[in-house]
């Protein structure tokens, strides 16, 4: 056993010198002053009849107390013939290793690579990672990651009240599993036993507007408050774009003169830019927002928050104050165009495309070009829904909407001239 010569009181009081020095405590155990007077434990050894010394620690980060068990193990792998400098090497090497392997660290890494996401789905995924798996996770290796790390966050995030981003929770950590096996930076996929950890929840489609409620609805837009919010109502419901593609709209993606919108891919749920025809009254609205808000970058500046855009409550705020809380969402101007034009017989795939639905059947060679397809169409049927929508605000019955706009109608036969030349 080391005889033990150093108290921490000798330690704690001992002031440097003009000249370094050394106090030496047993076991080869010594604690270097320098003219600084920084205090650094060092160990002497020998290994092949060579000798070395093995930096310890600076005091008081590494105490005596500390310094002597660091000491005793060093020595021990001496006596295996190891060099403790080339071990302590290894082990921060290791753990440089595993700090980048990280659970969070692979998931940041991760997310980077989807660059397909959209930046709202980009966004959604960062927020639920970052509030709810990374302070619980985020510091482990992901190989070490076991069911029993991530039941008790998804169980918790699911009886918050809400099971839906539960289930995006382990659907994504799946995916980073993936990702992180393809890099062999782990052998397993510990959500694989999490499938039915969470109950899915029914699903609740955003439900249609019954066309015999429209012409009421228009009315009301009308006075529902600020003039941008009513713009943005009558825009959702002449465009039936995602709420946050027309949110974050920005002036220079619009065109007035030859009446096209062009929303970029990053903001398309699908990744791809998205053309959508402007209707007659479409450009008298955008030609009165531009007077309001055409000085900024977007459309629909946030009031409160200068830089950035209304919240994606807004709108919905407005159809509750409308009395239309709990049937009826922004998002719900889609499946109002998609049924009332699907009523009408126009063509399917058209309204699809202009929807920007997701392609059927994947077609890498044509995908980057689906948002010009039909365009010539899709001008005429974008023209035909803002006519369609005030031939109902003006009290117009089914019957007649039908006959002016429905597969025998004269309007009907100029679409099928176009359709046929494309």
């Amino acid at each position: 056993m080391a005889m033990n010569l150093l108290s921490a009181r000798k330690v704690e009081t001992t002031s440097h010198q003009s000249q370094p020095f050394w106090l030496k405590d047993g076991g080869s155990l010594f604690l270097y002053v320098t003219p600084a007077g920084n205090k650094l434990w060092r160990f002497r050894y020998r290994i092949g009849g060579k000798p070395a010394i093995y930096a310890i620690g600076k005091y008081p980060e590494v105490s005596l107390e500390a310094a002597r068990v660091e000491r005793d193990r060093a020595r021990d792998l001496v006596k295996q013939g190891i060099h403790p400098v080339v071990e302590k090497r290894t082990r921060v090497s290791v753990q440089i290793e595993v700090n980048e392997t990280t659970f969070e660290s692979v998931a940041r890494r991760w997310m980077v690579s989807n660059v397909q996401w959209s930046e709202g789905y980009a966004d959604q995924v960062k927020k639920y990672l970052e509030k709810d798996v990374f302070p619980k996770v985020g510091n482990l290796p992901i190989s070490s990651i076991r069911p029993a790390h991530l039941r008790p966050l998804i169980q918790g995030v699911a009886e918050r009240g809400a099971p839906t981003v539960a289930i995006l929770i382990r659907q994504w950590c799946s995916q980073l599993f993936a990702y992180a096996s393809a890099e062999d930076l782990c052998d397993q996929d510990p959500t694989a036993l999490l499938k039915r950890s969470v109950k899915r929840p029914r699903v609740r489609h955003n439900p249609p507007l019954p066309w015999n409620e429209i012409p009421d609805f228009l009315n009301k837009v009308d006075e529902s408050g600020y003039r941008a919010t009513v713009i943005a109502l009558r825009l959702m419901a002449l465009t039936y774009v995602r709420t946050a593609e027309l949110r974050k709209a920005k002036w220079t993606e619009f065109d007035l003169k030859n009446a096209i919108w062009t929303v970029p891919a990053g903001r398309m749920k699908m990744r791809q830019p998205h053309i959508v025809p402007l209707s007659k009254q479409a450009i008298e609205l955008l030609e009165e927002l531009q007077k309001l808000t055409g000085g900024g970058e977007f459309l629909f500046p946030s009031f409160r928050k200068p830089g950035q855009v209304i919240s994606a409550t807004t709108l919905n705020k407005a159809l509750e104050r409308m009395g239309y809380l709990g049937r009826f969402s922004s998002h719900g101007f889609r499946a109002t165009a998609t049924t009332l034009l699907g009523l009408l017989s126009y063509p399917e795939n058209r309204v699809d495309l202009q929807l920007a639905h997701s392609r059927r059947k994947k077609d890498s060679s044509r995908a980057p070009y689906d948002h010009t397809k039909y365009i010539a169409s899709r001008k005429i049927i974008m023209q035909d829904w803002a006519d369609i929508l005030d031939a109902l605000a003006d009290g117009a019955s089914m019957e007649q909407v039908m006959e002016g706009f429905g597969p025998l109608s004269d309007r009907r036969t100029a679409l099928l001239r176009v359709t046929e030349r494309e």
